[in-house]
């Protein structure tokens, strides 16, 4: 029978049979291992979370075949620190990476690193300069010549701007290439990163049919175009933010689709029954909630809350968790799946517990890092943070000293401050993020970016 993707798979069944005839269900273990980080996906926009829409049968599938986890919260508002935090289990102030002129440390073992020291094949395609460029060192623990990084802009004859554009389909493609090459013999952990659901907004035309109503407004869905809006150049109407929203519809199902082939193929491929699969995001996406659009500046909900599915052996199928977890939680929640002992103490938590009849132990949820905040005109990093316990969530600015309670089981929008009238909750989180505070590393510092890395970065909504 030797040593085949079919003959494995067969064995893990055989194995499965076995264990429950004689009364105890041992669930398979993984072989490979796929991060999929989708960057700026809100949740609330997928079917699985509750949309009317039908932006996401291929999640949706996942999600029904495994764990879905409801309350997510993102570590950071923007793509640097928060994959940073995903792929290490650390929160910023940990891994000390919160703006352009840091990078990850050496010392730091990474996601991948830990694949690779126990022997798996690492392959990662990424599709933004703020997780592929080599001087942020995300790639730490890929083989030089697997992890691949996708140019996501390009030149706009019109705006003489760089412009980005979706690249999914070449991410797919190069993760074909990198499997297809692999050694049979080795288990992989693969990272994929899609940049599609971000602005610009460029879905194809029958996706724009599908989800995007008559509308002739000025947006364009670029980028450059939404900064402008962000920084109060520009307003939007109601007829505006409901456009936007539809072509966000738009590029998920465009993405979706693409997954769903994926997935497929990996069928095809005798990989997808011995695979585990995790799907989160980084950040979400403004559209006006508080009166801004894009992200990275704030930390309310729809910017921080993230969606997470598990799915593949040893992982029970439509299964709903409702405990509030954290994106730190996605590297030491494949460890523990992959039966990968970390190295290093992490912030976030194995989540396994949450759908085995266990419970996490009581803990603090934290985000910080902002960027592109302004003072007196001048561009400032990480002035505001979020505490949170249970459904207590403080947002503190450091700058003004403005401080919002909101209670998020009687207020998902946070529309009702009640920092006015819970003094004694809010010096309990304040003092907690202090003590959280004080135990911040110092960022390891870099040359800031080149003049062609900032015109790429503005493309991306940085500057």
């Amino acid at each position: 029978m030797g040593n085949s993707p079919r003959a494995r798979a067969l064995v893990a069944l055989l194995g499965l049979l076995a264990g429950a005839c004689g009364g105890e269900r041992r669930a398979a273990r993984p072989r490979n291992a796929i991060l999929i980080s989708i960057d700026t996906l809100r949740p609330d926009h997928l079917g699985c979370y509750g949309h009317a829409r039908e932006t996401s049968p291929a999640l949706d599938a996942l999600a029904a075949a495994g764990v879905r986890f409801e309350d997510v919260t993102a570590a950071a508002p923007w793509t640097l620190p928060s994959h940073a935090s995903m792929l290490t289990g650390l929160y910023p102030s940990h891994h000390g990476v919160k703006h352009h002129e840091e990078r990850l440390p050496d010392r730091i073992v990474t996601l991948a690193e830990e694949f690779r020291d126990h022997g798996y094949q690492t392959f990662a395609v990424v599709n933004t300069h703020n997780v592929g460029a080599e001087q942020f060192q995300l790639g730490q623990g890929f083989d030089e010549d697997h992890f691949r990084y996708i140019i996501e802009t390009e030149d706009d004859a019109k705006t003489m701007r760089l412009k980005t554009f979706n690249s999914g389909d070449t991410v797919v493609a190069t993760a074909k290439e990198l499997l297809r090459a692999r050694d049979e013999e080795k288990p992989f952990f693969l990272f994929l990163h899609f940049y599609d659901v971000h602005t610009d907004f460029t879905a194809k035309s029958e996706y724009r049919e599908r989800f995007v109503g008559p509308y002739s407004g000025r947006l364009t869905g670029s980028t450059t175009q939404l900064v402008k809006v962000r920084d109060g150049e520009e307003t939007l109407s109601e007829t505006d933010v409901r456009w936007l929203r539809e072509m966000y519809d738009a590029e998920i199902r465009q993405l979706d689709d693409l997954l769903g082939r994926f997935f497929a193929w990996l069928d095809e491929e005798e990989l997808r029954d011995e695979t585990l699969f995790v799907v989160t995001s980084d950040h979400g996406e403004e559209f006006q909630e508080h009166g801004s659009v894009l992200h990275g500046r704030t930390y309310y909900q729809e910017i921080l809350r993230v969606p997470l599915l598990v799915q593949g052996p040893g992982v029970p199928a439509g299964k709903v968790v409702t405990t509030p977890v954290a994106g730190v939680d996605v590297t030491p929640t494949i460890l523990a799946l992959m039966g990968i002992p970390s190295s290093m103490a992490r912030d976030g938590f194995d989540l396994t517990p949450t759908w085995s009849g266990g419970a996490l132990p009581e803990r603090l949820l934290f985000a910080e890092a902002d960027h592109n905040n302004k003072i007196d005109g001048e561009f400032v990093n990480d002035i505001r943070k979020m505490v949170r316990r249970g459904d207590q969530k403080l947002l503190v600015d450091t700058h003004t000293g403005r401080l919002e309670l909101y209670d998020l089981a009687q207020d998902r929008g946070e529309s009702r401050d009640l920092s006015g009238s819970e003094a004694e909750r809010v010096r309990e989180l304040q003092a907690a993020l202090e003590r959280f505070l004080a135990g911040a590393v110092e960022g390891e510092a870099i040359p800031p970016p080149s003049e062609e890395e900032r015109k790429r970065l503005e493309a991306l909504g940085y500057f």
